[in-house]
């Protein structure tokens, strides 16, 4: 279990690091007395769970949690505080569990435990489905189809019926409070109204889910929600290879293959957005590393090519990816090629962003288009 702390008192972050540094199974990723930094490194590092004083200096720990809340992180939220009077908005924040100063150890052993129990169910949601008759699957990037065990698409009653199905498998496991999924999917509805819209949503889900085998597919415990249907998926996939720590080319044709669009992209969920970002940013920066050691080690294949144009259609205006296209182009010598890309790119830069490639993009250019004459 990866943690990380966060508290503007250096003496109780070293108290809580010496109390779990007892504890064999949990590593901590780091401790920071600075909100923002802690952001920064939350967004980084990506540990399971966050354990956050509620009160700091520039930013609130309640809006520090909520800020993840929005983005679809998939951590737990342990909140520490010597003040009592926080507990209920801990709760509807979703938080695991409220510890109060100074923590006693018997205590935080029960935190322990709850965490174990839930990021084991977190991660049993989505596993080897080989000993499931009867599973899901998931295709997720660009648009968002759902088969059943025989391959026939999932039928929607509405298309909130459908994105109430995605926000739930998107929590990966975790049970998700009424108000966070009305908020997020029946936004500028007053309560009233929205509840009885999510109570006909969860309804029209629960006899979808149940048509096809699944009895208790939707769970629902303290005021929240859980999807509790066996799933394989992309994601899934994508996760998994993102995981191992070396990556080789059969794993870059396999992120090439998941990757036809962005997460949820065809759908138009707001909600989704932050996470959209992350796992593009993720596969943007796993296929530049490997563009970059491959033209380090002078292999210009036409798989480089490729993995390149992929990157290019991700993310149009990218410097960084241009120039590595342009080295591609330049170190084969190929004018041809060199010059229509790079005059392709100039173009769609100043049409649409009323841009011009910066000064290190066109001597990059010029370096290059030199070396072919």
């Amino acid at each position: 279990m990866k943690v990380i702390l966060v508290d503007d008192e250096p003496l109780a972050l070293e108290t809580l690091e010496h109390i779990l540094s007892k504890y064999e199974d949990i590593e901590v990723l780091g401790s920071y007395t600075n909100p923002n930094v802690a952001l920064e490194k939350i967004k980084e590092l990506q540990p399971d769970v966050l354990f956050l004083d509620i009160e700091m200096g520039s930013i609130n720990g309640l809006e520090m949690a909520q800020l993840f809340a929005e983005e679809k992180f998939s951590i737990e939220i342990v909140f520490i505080t010597a003040y009592s009077k926080y507990a209920v908005e801990a709760f509807e924040i979703n938080a695991l569990d409220y510890l109060l100063k100074p923590i006693q150890e018997k205590r935080l052993y029960k935190t322990i435990k709850r965490l174990e129990e839930t990021i084991e169910n977190k991660h049993s949601v989505e596993v080897d489905t080989d000993g499931f008759d009867n599973r899901l699957t998931i295709k997720s990037f660009g648009n968002f189809e759902v088969v059943d065990k025989s391959n026939n698409p999932l039928i929607w009653r509405t298309q909130k019926t459908k994105e109430l199905f995605a926000y739930l498998w998107c929590q990966k496991g975790r049970p998700i409070s009424k108000s966070l999924i009305m908020e997020n999917i029946f936004p500028n509805r007053d309560i009233d109204k929205a509840t009885t819209i999510l109570h006909t949503t969860v309804y029209q889900l629960r006899k979808n889910l149940e048509r096809l085998g699944f009895a208790k597919g939707i769970v629902y415990f303290n005021e929240s929600y859980q999807l509790n249907v066996p799933i394989i998926s992309d994601l899934g996939e994508l996760n998994r290879i993102i995981d191992t720590k070396t990556l080789n080319e059969e794993d870059i044709k396999k992120i090439l293959n998941i990757y036809k669009g962005d997460f949820l992209e065809e759908e138009g969920y707001n909600w989704v957005m932050g996470v959209q970002q992350i796992y593009k940013d993720m596969v943007l920066n796993i296929l530049e590393d490997f563009a970059k050691s491959q033209l380090e080690l002078g292999r210009l294949d036409e798989f480089l090519r490729i993995c390149l144009e992929a990157m290019i259609n991700m993310d149009p205006y990218n410097e960084d990816i241009a120039r590595l296209i342009i080295q591609y182009y330049g170190i084969q010598r190929n004018k041809a090629s060199l010059e229509k890309f790079y005059n392709e790119y100039v173009k769609n830069l100043w049409l649409d962003l009323n841009l011009r490639p910066s000064e290190s993009t066109r001597e990059v250019y010029n370096i290059y288009i030199k070396k072919t004459e």
